[in-house]
């Protein structure tokens, strides 16, 4: 009798073996892991994609407005061709007659099932599955996972919005991105969430060069009390704090030196701060790379192997900084696994008996696919961690204490001193209670403060002041200073204003509705930003992303629709109610192709830009246009090449064939008549012997030899 067996498809080789190890007594297959009930298989990350173009109709081969837009009647799917070996597996062990039903163990998210569903329909599977949804990789977790399987009916509606997303990426993306190179006569990537993305920076950019600063004056005065105290007052009247003139200030500081003055106010007042929420992935990724410059996809890639490799955190691909009621049942482990840090344990003992914390951080209604970021009940061993891994580590650790203690307590203190008919502000804060601000006690950062902190900014420990109390001016001090423009965006303020994408819109009830749905989500901007990068649109410096000139032309060319945050925040408030069965996919797509013909039909109807391509070369000179593909061709290390290669362009001349430098006017010619004049001194493979000959371009745009009319010049 046939032993029935269940299938798991996991989406790595690594998350296979981990899950393997779990259930126990495996043995290694081609491709797959077996044992008496289970065959255990992977993606690599994904292994079908939607066909392209050229896959529906040949005649796409070439980037040709007039073909534009392309819109299938039925998206299909194929396999990516460098992991095809894999997919063959899959399809394989999918048909077994032992095979009774399947378990996507693809990551918990919506990628996770894209990758499950695409690789579940290229295979043609009819087989029932189930779902494994995991949130950590530790064993207990994954057994829990395993006892309580849902059915591949109740995530449906993730499914949904999956491939909702692929196929309106698909077809924006491609279609715009076609639309603009052809028009515009060079490579012009455009994406739904990238474009967008790009337009936050270079508006910003633009700010900051059409930033006029204006210089203006403060007056400081030093009051000096009877039993000898000093403090340090700010010159202020009603809303102004500061003068246009130098001249304006020192009228005021001469008329009130040595005068003396009086203590008109004295409010103090108790303040609290209560200890920040949990992290979600975005919120890491800012406070890595505000402390220690970690990119946001490097910061990614470090949480992801504490997920999968070293079971220390929770997945971190979550948009939740909430844990669930269930979840909070498992604090103690968590904690007795801190508790045995050196560095922790005072905190986690601490915690231990704080009991389970409040709604601010336990509430199931905020939790949405997964919880916010948490270390799992895994003790770590530091020695066995990089650096990178032991700073992200210590921020989840960190952040998850902190929530256990009390609000710090500070007392605040704000004085108004009178002289001579001026008004001067003094404020003060002073730490009462560390309260959770102890848990970073031993790592406090000093930062420096902003130079234009306003009035009530200013903090200082200030003696003992009485209302009504007479003081002297002993002295007092002008300070020039300018205003100054927006700072440029690093990774941290980025991903900041990508989350918080809606508050650029002006109509209200989209801006509510997009609450939580900026551009993009955690998942995916961290590789939103590393393609900007990739594909030359915006630069590092240091800390700072700018905009290059190619970055710059492209948001001139790119319609408001495309641009704005507008559209992609209303997708993803839409995708999130598909999941939610809130939305009909059909009724997306109906708009987003309706949308897809509008865009073609605005840039339809632009002017060819030069200043495009021009950016697009930067400081390179054109020497000629792409047989394959008409972009322009320029000098680069090796070769003349199509500036079009990172879509996939391959034209090359090299600068050396046959032992022979080819010279930039020599391409040109080439690229212009389809051949050169006869070239002498090329040598043959032994490098013994010489000829001469002109270069060809053949019917195939491939550059060969021509041996007919050598001799005759």
């Amino acid at each position: 009798m046939l032993k029935i067996k269940v299938l798991i498809i996991a989406e790595k080789p690594s998350v296979a073996r981990d899950l393997a190890k779990v259930l126990g007594h495996f043995n290694n297959r081609e491709g797959y892991l077996e044992n008496n009930d289970y065959v255990v298989t992977w993606a690599v990350g994904h292994l079908v994609t939607l066909a392209e173009p050229e896959d529906y109709d040949a005649k796409y081969k070439r980037w040709l407005m007039q073909n534009l837009p392309v819109i299938p009647e039925r998206f299909r799917l194929k396999a990516i061709q460098r992991t095809v070996k894999q997919l063959k597996v899959i399809r394989e062990v999918t048909g077994r007659q032992d095979i009774d039903y399947l378990i996507n163990a693809c990551d918990a998210g919506r990628e996770g099932e894209l990758i499950f569903r695409y690789i579940y329909r290229i295979t043609g599977c009819k087989k029932p599955f189930k779902r494994l949804w995991l949130s950590e990789t530790t064993p207990e977790a994954v057994k829990k996972a395993f006892a309580s399987l849902l059915s591949g009916e109740k995530i449906e509606r993730l499914a949904y919005a999956a491939e909702a997303r692929s196929r309106a990426d698909w077809l924006i993306g491609l279609n715009a991105t076609r639309a603009f190179t052809v028009k515009h006569n060079t490579l012009l990537s455009v994406g739904r969430v990238q474009t967008p993305t790009l337009a936050l920076i270079v508006n910003r950019e633009r700010e900051i060069t059409n930033f006029k600063s204006v210089p203006y004056w403060e007056l400081y005065a030093t009051f000096l009390k009877t039993d000898g105290a000093t403090y340090q007052g700010k010159w202020f009247k009603e809303d102004e704090e500061r003068f246009v003139s130098q001249e304006a200030a020192a009228e005021i500081a001469n008329r009130v030196q040595d005068k003396n003055g009086v203590v008109t106010l004295l409010e103090e007042k108790k303040e609290s701060e209560p200890p920040p929420m949990l992290f979600n992935l975005n919120d890491l990724q800012k406070e890595a790379n505000r402390k220690y410059s970690m990119t946001a996809s490097r910061t990614l890639e470090v949480a992801q192997d504490l997920y999968e490799k070293k079971k220390l955190l929770t997945y971190p691909r979550t948009d939740s900084r909430h844990m669930t009621t269930e979840l909070a049942n498992t604090i103690k482990k968590r904690l007795q696994a801190l508790n045995a840090i050196l560095d922790y344990s005072p905190f986690a003992a601490t915690a231990i008996n704080a009991g389970v914390p409040g709604k601010r951080y336990v509430d199931n209604g905020k939790v949405s696919d997964h919880t916010a970021l948490l270390p799992t009940d895994t003790r770590p061993d530091f020695s066995k961690l990089s650096l990178e891994e032991r700073n992200i580590y210590d921020l989840v650790a960190r952040r998850f204490l902190a929530i256990f203690f009390p609000a710090t307590q500070y007392k605040k203190t704000r004085v108004i001193t009178e002289a001579d008919g001026e008004t001067f502000i003094t404020t003060g804060r002073v730490e009462q209670k560390a309260g959770w601000k102890a848990v970073y006690a031993t790592i406090q950062e000093k930062e420096k403060p902003e130079d234009d902190q306003s009035i009530e900014q200013a903090e200082t420990k200030l003696p003992k002041i009485i209302r009504g109390e007479k003081v002297s001016i002993g002295s007092s001090e002008i300070k020039e200073k300018k205003t100054k423009p927006q700072k440029r965006y690093t990774e941290a303020t980025l991903l900041a204003a990508m989350e918080g994408a809606g508050r650029y819109l002006e109509n209200t009830e989209l801006k509510e509705a997009m609450k939580g749905h900026g551009l993009g989500t955690p998942a995916t901007r961290a590789a939103t930003i590393e393609r900007l990068l990739h594909v030359g649109y915006i630069e590092r410096k240091n800390k700072a992303l700018l905009p290059t000139e190619k970055g710059i032309s492209l948001i001139d060319l790119v319609p408001e629709e495309i641009k704005s945050p507008e559209m992609t925040g209303r997708w993803e408030k839409t995708l999130a109610d598909i999941e939610e069965g809130k939305a009909d996919p059909k009724e997306f797509m109906a708009g987003i192709i309706g949308l897809t013909r509008q865009i073609i039909n605005l840039v339809k109807n632009q002017n060819p830009s030069e200043q495009a391509g021009l950016a697009l070369l930067g400081d390179r000179e054109e020497i000629g246009k792409c047989p394959y593909c008409g972009r322009p061709v320029a000098e680069n290390k090796k070769g003349y090449g199509c500036v079009g290669y990172r879509d996939g362009c391959s034209f090359v001349i090299w600068k050396e064939i046959a032992q022979k430098t080819i010279t930039a006017n020599q391409a040109g010619e080439l690229l212009k008549n389809g051949r050169t004049e006869v070239i002498k001194g090329f040598k043959a493979r032994d490098k013994q012997k010489e000829f001469d000959a002109s270069l060809v371009l053949n019917g195939e745009g491939k550059v060969v030899f021509d041996f007919k009319n050598r001799g005759k010049n």
